[in-house]
């Protein structure tokens, strides 16, 4: 006999061996099918959940193994209502297990009520929000097995938005858990600020840069606390979004086409997370995590257009199906913009992504994601150096007087696709025990074509680049709560990764080349949370190992190829750890909190293929190698500490952080003669090796308040120190690209229920990038960012889910003349549309 609950308060006992008796057909006195009468309804449940599995002879064996998981499932209701105790319908509820990730929805009715049942034991987090009221996101709690919680959720009428985090630990903590540097961009920001690519969603954050090399479809790139690019892992989901045919093996490749077709929030870590999440982890992670959809199916669809001859179809639906047993989402979004900067930049993207969840039984759920893009564009040529400048020293960068901006080039064009899928089994076969096994796999492809069209070096007739990607990754990781205050993971992952290269020459078919090379890796993992002192006190510590196979790379021709008839000896593995503390202060009404934070840790990024393997090919010549097979992983070291504190009843909170870095060992493409020839066991000259980074440190501040309910205000400043080891370019120290000082501010104001109208400002100082001319390499001091951008919508209510919403913005308001490293971007531009909300 166990335990089952009622819809109200109150227990109950279900005869366990009497449903048993019902699967292995021994009861005559209950007909499959046929409900017991004067049961509670859980019973009714159970047993018509048995007979479902019985009518579709599952063995018994089975059915003895998930029946106890249909008894003992949790069940969670209550209300939602304002201050005025007034119902609030439509409230968006989410619930998460703080042990394995898994999540249930649902949504307020008209009277406020809500209610989610079948909940294995274990411990929990309830958030709960809706458009105009602060976030509602109290401490976490614990359900016994076929225990029933009730919670009377009050929204406030003013406040900031606080979300689930998952990427600082892996598993899901409030915000005031965390020890780590993070920040968190939810789709509610992204529709108010009219932003559909990911950099421009995180572009006002603290301690990050983004860099768009043009308009839309142009170069783009990340960087985090003042590093590389490489030094970032981008994450789908918390798995890792790699282009394997990339230089660096990063996400470079496919920034420019990541739009958030489907994501319902992007987390930002800043500090080492390679313990966590491998390879690139270097500076931090960026996580997009897909919308898994549950409760009422609920939609839009929208239609935009504007200026660069832009027009935008997006639309989204997610919802649950059988009891909310399967949750769903989708998101497709086709972009096309016709003119680009300059009016002959054309460019348009296909997305799609989207997620199925089914829940197989309260303690078993089984999740499917996908997510990819189709697009093309046209490029432009590189900026040239004007001028007979030294190559030393550091030139003002004056358009057309200094250097020559990027020009047109009518025949160089990209086309690249991805696609990426993943699945994840997650199991509770006990409430202190959950284990989850994964497969994702990343699949890529980029096409470059050029000609002889263009000013500048062109080759002499038409050419055609190719990179494709591979990387198939399997995980498997369990979590074991030691107590109540003490969660270990452990795991092991396997990847294998492949990058292929085909080079065709049309006028020259004896240049053309291709390489095709492979590379296993074999990882463990360990992580330990630790909760002390009444959870006040939070300590984190975890550990990776990587280890590296390769396999014999593949040239064509074939006749004098590299790398062949070698015995390659096993790369040097990478090694990482980390550890973080956070302490906290509990306030008046646990809404005025002090948290102390501390991490360091030791990030790495594994060298890529190319790293590896590189080469070049000349008809007459021969191959050029560049690579090294044994080239050492890069490793860094990055320290942090900070202060995050809220105030006036949760309304202000601001957050303070020092950060060092130091690249221990880093790669680097050496041209300066530290090569020998003589002694190199591959006879280069120039290529890749291993030396010596620089450091990066700074201060990063972040702030948010919302003094109204009609008002919220956000802000971040960034400084940023970061130095060279030695000169990249002539005598330059300071790194590129990255400004010193970094200022945005983001106003959300709603002026009615029905208007909400956006002000936002990014600032940013002075910064040096290379020119790498056709003559000379010369270093630049561009102008910093001065943009303002503004946006307005009109939200007009059909019914209590439809209604249409106008919206229109401006961006780059005071028609800036601003240069990438050399690359013109947009001038003042506008777009407006129509959303169809359901």
């Amino acid at each position: 006999m166990v335990a089952g609950t009622h819809s109200g308060a109150g227990t109950t006992t279900v005869d366990l061996d009497a449903l048993l008796a019902v699967a292995r057909d021994r009861s005559p006195a209950l007909a499959l099918g046929q409900l017991p009468v004067n049961q509670p309804p859980v019973y009714q449940m159970i047993f018509s959940e048995i007979s479902k599995m019985r009518s579709k002879r599952l063995p018994y064996f089975l059915l003895l193994a998930l029946a106890p998981s249909l008894v003992r499932a949790a069940s969670l209701e209550g209300t939602v209502t304002d201050p005025q105790s007034k119902p609030v319908p439509g409230a968006a509820i989410l619930v998460t297990s703080t042990t394995n990730g898994l999540r249930w929805n649902a949504v307020s009715s008209d009277s406020g009520s809500w209610h989610i049942d079948n909940l294995p034991a274990g411990d929990y987090l309830l958030r709960a929000g809706a458009p105009g009221f602060a976030t509602f996101l109290p401490d976490p709690f614990h359900l016994d097995a076929s225990a029933s919680k009730s919670e009377i959720i009050v929204l406030q009428v003013a406040g900031s938005r606080e979300e689930i985090i998952v990427t600082a630990s892996s598993t899901p903590q409030t915000p005031l858990e965390t020890s780590k540097s993070v920040s968190v961009v939810d789709a509610a920001e992204i529709e108010q600020r009219d932003t559909f690519d990911l950099g421009s969603a995180l572009d006002l954050t603290a301690g990050l840069h983004f860099q768009q090399l043009g308009g839309p479809g142009a170069y783009s790139e990340i960087q985090l606390r003042g590093l590389r690019p490489e030094d970032t892992a981008v994450l789908v989901d918390g798995f890792r979004l790699r282009d394997a045919s990339a230089t660096q093996a990063d996400a470079s490749g496919l920034m420019e086409d990541l739009l958030t077709t489907d994501a319902s929030q992007i987390e930002v870590l800043r500090g080492s997370g390679s313990s966590l999440y491998g390879t690139n982890a270097i500076g931090g992670v960026v996580n997009v995590i897909t919308d898994e959809g549950g409760g009422r199916t609920r939609g839009n669809i929208l239609l935009e257009g504007g200026s660069l001859g832009m027009t935008r179809i997006h639309a989204q639906i997610a919802g649950g199906r059988r009891g909310d047993t399967i949750p769903f989402s989708l998101g497709v979004s086709q972009l096309y913009v016709a003119n680009g900067v300059g009016g002959d930049l054309p460019y348009r993207n296909t997305s799609a992504q989207g997620s199925i969840g089914f829940h197989l039984s309260p303690t078993t759920h089984l999740f499917a994601r996908f997510y990819g893009a189709n697009a093309f564009g046209k490029l432009a040529s590189s900026p040239d150096v004007l001028g007979n400048p030294s190559g030393f020293g550091i030139v003002p960068a004056v358009p057309n007087v200094t250097f020559l901006p990027a020009p047109d080039n009518p025949d160089y064009t990209r086309a690249a696709r991805f696609l990426t899928g993943a699945i994840r089994l997650t199991g509770q076969p006990a409430s202190a025990l959950s284990y989850s096994v994964s497969y994702q796999a990343v699949a890529d492809s980029r096409r470059y074509g050029d000609g002889p069209a263009g000013i500048g070096y062109q080759p002499p007739g038409s050419t055609r680049s190719l990179y494709d990607g591979r990387i198939q990754t399997v995980n498997a990781h369990a979590d074991y709560r030691l107590g109540r205050h003490n969660l270990l993971t452990a795991g092991y992952e396997f990847e294998t990764e492949n990058y292929a290269n085909d080079n065709v020459e049309f006028y020259d078919l004896a240049a053309n080349s291709a390489t095709n090379v492979t590379e296993r890796s074999n990882a463990v993992y360990a992580q330990d949370q630790i909760r002390l002192l009444d959870d006040r006190l939070q300590i984190s510590a975890g550990f990776r190992a990587q280890f590296f196979a390769l396999d014999t790379p593949q040239f064509l021709p074939a006749a004098s190829a590299p790398y062949q008839g070698i015995a390659f000896t096993a790369p040097t593995p990478a090694y990482t750890g980390d550890g973080s503390i956070a302490y906290f202060f509990r306030g008046a009404g646990d809404q005025n909190s002090t948290k102390l934070r501390a991490h360091i840790g030791r990030g790495y990024r594994a060298p890529s293929l190319y790293e590896r393997f590189g080469t070049g090919f000349d008809p007459i010549f021969g191959y050029s190698i560049y690579g090294d097979p044994l080239l050492k992983p890069e490793h860094m070291l990055s320290a942090d500490a900070g202060l995050d504190q809220s105030f006036a009843q949760g309304r202000a909170k601001i957050s303070a952080a020092y950060f060092y870095t130091w690249l221990e060992n880093v790669i680097t493409f050496d041209t300066t003669g530290l090569i020998n020839p003589a002694t190199d066991p591959f006879g280069r000259s120039i290529g890749y090796i291993n030396t010596r980074g620089g450091i990066s440190r700074g201060v990063e501040l972040a702030a948010s308040f919302a003094p109204v309910r009609a008002l919220t205000l956000t802000s971040a400043y960034t400084y940023v120190n970061a130095i060279e080891r030695t000169p990249i370019v002539g005598d330059t120290l300071q790194t590129f690209v990255i400004p010193p000082h970094q200022f945005s501010i983001l106003a959300t104001g709603r002026l009615t229920p029905r208007i909400l109208l956006t002000a936002e400002t990014l600032l940013s100082s002075d910064y040096l990038a290379p020119i790498y001319g056709s003559t000379i390499t010369q270093v630049f001091r561009f102008n910093g960012l001065r943009r303002v951008d503004l946006g307005a919508s009109y939200r007009l209510p059909l019914s209590e889910f439809r209604a249409i919403r106008f919206f229109l913005r401006t961006e780059n308001l005071l028609n800036q003349a601003y240069y990438e490293s050399g690359f013109l971007t947009p001038g003042r531009t506008g777009k407006a549309g129509v959303q169809f909300e359901f």
